[in-house]
C-alpha cells in the first residue's frame, strides 16, 4: 500500500532544506576565514544547524505523508533522536571539507559519498523509527537510486559552497540564495524518492511503545523549521548590511584615494596629473577641432614667501589666486592647481586681447592682498590648440613660457605685452 502527500506541508518541507542548505553555505564560507577554538566552536554549532535543518525536513515531509488506509503515524523516541545522529555527522563532514584552504577531486567525492551515505541512514533511519509490524517494505531499486541521489546532490552541494566563497561580494547574498534552492531541491529529491521505495503491507500496525505520534511530530518541526526562518532571516539581512557597509566603506575609500592622488588639498582644485587628463580628453573629443586655450598663471615668489611667512601664509594667497582665478573667468573649463606655485587653466578658444584683460582683471584684484603686496609678482603664459601645438605636452610646456611678469610697478600695455 501507498499514501498521499499534503502539497502545502510538501512545499513546507522544501523551505525548510533551502533554509538548512542556505545555513551551510553561511557558515562554509565564514568557517574558510577562522582558526582555532572560534573554527571548532563554529564548525560544531554549524553542522549541529545543518544536520538539525536536514533532520526537520525529513519530518516536515513525513509530517505531509497521509499512510495508506489513514494509519496515524508514530515514532520511536529513542531511534528518532538517533536518526539526527548521522545528518549532524554528515553536516561536519560537508563542512570541513567545504573550508578546507584546497581540496583534491578525490577528497570531495570521497566526501559526497561518505556524506551521502550519512544522509541516507538519516532518512531510512528516520523511517525505522516508525516502527511498523509487519515492516515496512523496500524497493531496492528504488532505494539505490535515492542514495545515488543523496551522493551527487552531497557532491553539487561540496562544490557549490567551496565556489560561493570566490563569488564578488556584491553578488554573495544572490549567489547564496540561488545555490540554497538548488540544494534544498536536491535534498528533497532524495527524501522522496526514498519515501517512493517504501511500501506497506495490508493490516500494518504502529508499535504500541511509540512515544511520539505523527500529528505532534508536526509541531516541533513547525517550530524548528521557524527558528531556522528567523535566524536565516538575520543572517541574510546582516548579511546584506555588512555588505552595503564595505561597499560604501570601499567606494569613499576609492573616493579618497583618487581625491588624494589627482587634487591639491590647499586649495581643492584639482592637481597636475588631473589637470593633464583633462587635456587629453579635451584633444579627444570630436570639438579639440574648433580650438581652446591653456592659460599659466605662475607666483614668481612662491619660495621666498614660504621661507619668509611659512606654509600658511603661502597657502593662504594661492587660495586667494585660485578664488581669483574662478571669478575672472567664468567659462573656463578646468582650473587646477599646476604645481606648488602655479596654476593652469583650461577654456575654449580665446584670443588675446580678452586674454590681456583677465590679466588686468586679475592684478587688480589681488593688489589689495597682504601677502600680494610684498610678494605680489607673478607671471603668465598661454597656448593655444592648434596653433601653439597639437599634442598635451607641448601644449602645456607652450603655456609655461612666460608672455608677462606682472608686479606692483607693472604699467606696461597688456595687450601689446601679450601678443
Amino acid at each position: 500500500m501507498s499514501g498521499s502527500y499534503n502539497l502545502t506541508l510538501v512545499f513546507a518541507s522544501y523551505c525548510v532544506a533551502v533554509i538548512a542548505a542556505y545555513s551551510a553555505i553561511y557558515f562554509g564560507t565564514k568557517l574558510f576565514d577562522m582558526t582555532g577554538p572560534a573554527r571548532k566552536f563554529w564548525l560544531a554549532t554549524g553542522a549541529a544547524c545543518l544536520g538539525t535543518g536536514i533532520w526537520s525536513m525529513h519530518f516536515v515531509g513525513m509530517s505531509a505523508y497521509t499512510m495508506p488506509m489513514e494509519m496515524p503515524m508514530s515514532f520511536s523516541l529513542s531511534l528518532t533522536i538517533a536518526s539526527w545522529v548521522p545528518a549532524v555527522l554528515a553536516s561536519a563532514l560537508a563542512l570541513t571539507v567545504i573550508t578546507r584552504p584546497t581540496a583534491s577531486a578525490k577528497s570531495v567525492v570521497a566526501s559526497a559519498v561518505i556524506m551521502g551515505a550519512g544522509i541516507s541512514a538519516m532518512h531510512y533511519g528516520g523511517m525505522y523509527a516508525m516502527r511498523m509490524d509487519p515492516p515496512i517494505q523496500y524497493d531496492s531499486l528504488i532505494v539505490a537510486i535515492s542514495v545515488i541521489i543523496a551522493v551527487v546532490a552531497s557532491g553539487a552541494a561540496l562544490v557549490i559552497c567551496r565556489q560561493v566563497r570566490v563569488v564578488p561580494k556584491r553578488y554573495a547574498l544572490v549567489t547564496k540564495a540561488v545555490a540554497a534552492l538548488v540544494m534544498g531541491a536536491a535534498i528533497c529529491g532524495m527524501h522522496y524518492t526514498g519515501m517512493a521505495a517504501a511500501s506497506y503491507p495490508m493490516g500494518a500496525e504502529m508499535a504500541a511503545s511509540n512515544a511520539l505520534s505523527g500529528q505532534w511530530m508536526g509541531i516541533p518541526t513547525a517550530i524548528v523549521a521557524s527558528v531556522f526562518l528567523l535566524l536565516s532571516l538575520i543572517v541574510a539581512y546582516q548579511d546584506f548590511r555588512q555588505a552595503e557597509r564595505e561597499r560604501r566603506e570601499q567606494v569613499v575609500h576609492a573616493q579618497k584615494i583618487h581625491k588624494d592622488a589627482f587634487h591639491d588639498a590647499a586649495t581643492g582644485l584639482g592637481n597636475r596629473s588631473y589637470f593633464e587628463q583633462r587635456v587629453m580628453s579635451r584633444l579627444a573629443r570630436k570639438e579639440a577641432g574648433q580650438g581652446f586655450t591653456l592659460i599659466y598663471v605662475d607666483v614668481t615668489q612662491y619660495r621666498e614667501l614660504v621661507a619668509s611667512e611659512g606654509e600658511e601664509a603661502a597657502g593662504e594667497l594661492m587660495r586667494s589666486f585660485a578664488s581669483a582665478l574662478a571669478s575672472q573667468v567664468a567659462d573656463t573649463e578646468e582650473l587646477s592647481r599646476y604645481t606648488s606655485s602655479s596654476f593652469m587653466m583650461l577654456l575654449p578658444r580665446t584670443g588675446t586681447s580678452e586674454i590681456a584683460s583677465i590679466a588686468a582683471r586679475l592684478r587688480e584684484l589681488m593688489a589689495g592682498h597682504a601677502y600680494a603686496q610684498r610678494f605680489g609678482q607673478w607671471s603668465l603664459g598661454y597656448s593655444h590648440y592648434p596653433d601653439s601645438a597639437t599634442n598635451s605636452r607641448l601644449l602645456m610646456r607652450e603655456a609655461q613660457r612666460t608672455r608677462y611678469t606682472f608686479s606692483d610697478q607693472a604699467t606696461a600695455p597688456l595687450a601689446e605685452a601679450l601678443t
